[in-house]
């Protein structure tokens, strides 16, 4: 069955998804019976749009990424951008994360979900700032919102909780959930570096971005949690709710105290319980060589689950760049429509 796919943003997730598309999409037919076709493609300029499908290795020749990649396209097919029209199976939001209002991406979900589209985001802004607006609204209209890309890439997090804990109480999530902290981190305690000397090797390795604030000061592992909580814990906070604490401050004398006493600081972020309260908290915590996400060292992130039934659930790993993103946009295609789990 052919399923049309509509990619809002044209950034270097989107690009890398792409690129999926090209080098996968006969395997995934092949093996989930899903037939994967992008029909358009909408930039700050214009939708690139073709019924019949965009032709994603043309595309690809353009080096670059957003408005210009898509426009050179169209005129080398002759054709021209459009206005945006949400016509298809499914909407991959991968615009620019905005957490003070959500757009663009927030407009474009509402008009999908409005015209019976599925929802995959990568881009966190509109779920956080209108998370239950979004589920509420997929109720109403039958259908359905996945952002596995948007709550720690690669790592599976959400999907543990929605299926491989379904039926489960939840009572705690902790995790490592910010790649570019973890690694500044992870220097700091190997190198006996500074938070300055490691940031700056993170930002030289492009692991940082030049204004890393968002990571550094805790605000992505934040939105995280936040969207990991009103997912799995039928919360419905903002990120107002999130106490937050990032690992700028943080010195040579901290990590060495750590250390003597055999304890890493990790940037945890925590949902938890506290009798019928719900609580969420980021914030840099030391902890024991005990504890299951001790050893989760560089980029790389970790999930740990309380449950009642099942004990204590953790997985860690899980790679921190575009290609990890785009991967977990397209695993949560493949697991909306695939065929093989009847």
């Amino acid at each position: 069955m052919q399923k049309k796919l509509i990619i809002t943003g044209y950034g270097v997730v989107a690009k890398e998804l792409c690129k999926l598309l090209v080098t996968r999409s006969m395997a995934i037919k092949e093996k989930y019976h899903v037939d994967l076709c992008v029909t358009g493609i909408v930039g700050s300029k214009g939708m690139l749009y073709q019924s019949e499908g965009i032709h994603l290795e043309s595309l690809l020749l353009n080096d670059g990424v957003g408005s210009a990649a898509l426009t050179n396209y169209a005129q080398t097919h002759y054709i021209s951008m459009i206005d945006p029209i949400f016509k298809g199976n499914v909407l991959v939001e991968c615009t620019p994360t905005n957490m003070i209002d959500g757009d663009p991406g927030l407009s474009y979900m509402l008009a999908a979900i409005d015209t019976g589209m599925d929802i995959v985001s990568v881009s966190k802004g509109a779920l956080v700032h209108s998370f239950h607006k979004l589920k509420k609204k997929v109720e109403n209209k039958g259908t359905r919102l996945k952002f596995s890309g948007a709550t720690a890439a690669a790592l599976p997090t959400i999907d543990i909780g929605e299926f491989s804990l379904a039926g489960c109480t939840i009572t705690s999530i902790e995790g490592i959930l910010n790649g570019t902290s973890n690694f500044i981190l992870t220097s700091m305690d190997e190198s006996n570096l500074s938070f300055a000397e490691a940031l700056k090797i993170a930002q030289e390795k492009g692991i940082a971005e030049a204004n890393p604030s968002l990571d550094v000061k805790g605000f992505d592992s934040g939105c995280k949690i936040l969207l990991l909580a009103n997912g799995l814990l039928g919360t419905d906070f903002s990120l107002d709710n999130v106490s937050i604490h990032g690992i700028e401050h943080l010195t040579k004398i901290d990590i060495e105290e750590a250390k003597v006493n055999r304890r890493k600081i990790k940037l945890i972020a925590r949902a938890y319980k506290e009798g019928e309260q719900v609580l969420l908290d980021v914030k840099p915590r030391e902890i024991e060589i005990s504890h299951p996400l001790f050893n989760v060292q560089g980029t790389n992130k970790g999930i740990l689950f309380e449950t009642e039934e099942m004990g204590t659930i953790c997985t860690t790993g899980g790679a921190s760049h575009p290609r990890a993103a785009a991967a977990a946009a397209l695993k949560d295609i493949i697991n909306l429509y695939r065929r093989d789990m009847s």
